[in-house]
């Protein structure tokens, strides 16, 4: 069975990735967000959470047992091997998930989303990137103002997080979120026409 072919989409905090995400969900391109796979495998009870708990300690834990992941992150990232031990416990359980989720779709290609795909090494087995981009102060203000995080903690997800220049060596479609929606919708139609000619069946 031929699995579609994966295409990867990512952006940093504020970038508008999940938006670009939402108008290929609307294209009928099946996306799976890796990022929403990760906090499902991490629900209180599962095996997921158990390793989590064994490597960095009960003190990820809310009251309700339920994982921090604020607190995770400040333990995790705060050096390499965190990173790395939080790595090989995420990331073969998500790629997993990953390739189930793929062999369930009949699509000629799928978007598989993700804020650290290049970070994780997740570009690597994607057949395309898709990067969005916005200029740092811009997509700082859409952060705060929309009151998803405050200046420190955008600063803090931003440091985790490779820049824009990283993004347009690694993707092979750009997209550049500094205008208003129908500015983004004509690049996001003009990629998925590129993807359609380039893995869609007519085009092979």
């Amino acid at each position: 069975m031929k699995l579609p072919a994966r295409i990867g989409l990512t952006g940093g905090i504020g970038s508008g990735k999940s938006t670009v995400a939402a108008m290929f969900t609307e294209l009928d391109v099946p996306v799976l967000d890796l990022d929403q796979v990760g906090r499902a495998l991490a629900m209180p009870g599962s095996l997921c959470l158990q390793r989590l708990v064994s490597s960095f300690g009960d003190g990820i834990l809310s009251p309700d047992q339920s994982l921090d992941r604020q607190r995770l992150a400040d333990i995790c990232f705060a050096d390499a091997a965190g990173t790395a031990q939080l790595n090989a416990i995420m990331h073969p359980m998500i790629r997993q998930e990953e390739q189930a989720w793929l062999s369930c779709q009949q699509a000629d290609f799928a978007i598989i989303e993700a804020s650290v795909l290049i970070e994780s090494g997740g570009a690597e087995r994607m057949d395309a990137v898709i990067a969005v981009l916005a200029d740092e102060g811009l997509r700082r203000q859409r952060v705060v103002d929309r009151g998803l995080q405050n200046e420190e903690r955008f600063r803090s997800i931003v440091s985790r997080q490779c820049d824009d220049a990283e993004r347009r060596r690694v993707a092979e479609y750009v997209i550049i979120n500094e205008g208003d929606l129908a500015g983004l919708r004509q690049q996001s139609m003009e990629v998925y026409q590129q993807l359609l000619a380039r893995f869609g069946s007519a085009g092979a």
